[in-house]
């Protein structure tokens, strides 16, 4: 049976393990994570035998959110329990205790189902976590979709170019622009500082800011753009602002970060366009 939005975001039982602690919005990032999740399993099954899910910040799968506080499944164990499950699941996280946790709670549900685990710094560890996804070959069509989940702008776009530019795989992928990049601009635009051309893959980015300052541009406006551009230069479709969810805090309206789509395939756009139809609609509900 097809899960209705509310489904999505799916309330789990005290288990004595570690939980995340995640504000009321994270409704948004887990609805939407879930919905395409399905969708892009069900609906890919046929043609690409082998579908595997990434999660590069997985976090231990369990969350306390909202007030008063929910836990919740998070992103790894929504997509390990998708109706018709990914081939391979490839959970990263640099916290073992996470990790851990993880581990446990994935075994008790889904206990037959291929799952990797790799604890450490994605960036460093990106040529390990490729390494684990299934080859492509005309005998077995190996499709990814990897979701990226970071608190900060510590996901380096190098780390996204290794593991999308060669191969079949959507991205969903959290910008931390309004907490992060907004929070330490002036830290970020000092000459020694790497984070924002790491960020972008983009060492000449302070010229183009000056340009779009000049403009009037705001930094996360500059950030966002850019780092669709450098998705551009991957072979992905070109995502827009507009197409890209704004996040912002229940109280006072402020940004906190983008959800940003990005496929080479006009399909992961048709079903990423059917979880903005209908999870929009459906944010307000609770458990």
């Amino acid at each position: 049976m097809k899960r209705r939005p509310k489904d999505y975001l799916v309330e789990a039982a005290d288990d004595g393990l570690v939980a995340a602690q995640v504000g009321p919005w994270g409704t948004e990032k887990y609805r939407r994570l879930g919905m395409y999740a399905e969708m892009f399993s069900t609906g890919m099954k046929n043609t690409w035998p082998t579908r595997v899910y990434l999660d590069l910040f997985s976090g231990p799968g369990h969350a306390m959110l909202g007030n008063p506080p929910h836990r919740v499944l998070t992103s790894p164990l929504l997509a390990l329990t998708v109706p018709d499950p990914f081939a391979k699941y490839i959970f990263c996280d640099k916290n073992s205790a996470n990790i851990d946790a993880l581990r446990r709670r994935a075994s008790r549900m889904a206990p037959e189902t291929p799952v990797a685990y790799v604890v450490g710094d994605v960036n460093a560890l990106v040529d390990e976590i490729g390494a684990l996804i299934p080859p492509h070959s005309s005998t077995n069509k190996v499709l990814n979709f990897c979701f990226v989940d970071p608190f900060k702008l510590n996901i380096d776009f190098a780390t996204i170019r290794n593991l999308g530019a060669d191969r079949a795989m959507d991205f969903l992928i959290l910008l931390a622009l309004g907490t992060d990049a907004n929070r330490n601009w002036a830290t970020y635009l000092l000459p020694e500082n790497k984070r924002i051309e790491s960020f972008l893959g983009d060492p000449d980015w302070r010229s183009r800011w000056a340009e779009a300052h000049a403009d009037g541009i705001s930094p996360i406006r500059f950030l966002a753009s850019a780092y669709a551009r450098a998705m551009a230069g991957l072979g992905y479709k070109t995502t827009s602002l507009d197409q890209m969810v704004r996040v912002k805090t229940y109280g006072n309206n402020m940004l906190l970060y983008y959800l940003a789509f990005f496929s080479k395939n006009q399909k992961g756009y048709d079903f990423w366009g059917e979880v903005q139809k209908y999870s929009t609609d459906q944010l307000g509900l609770s458990f």
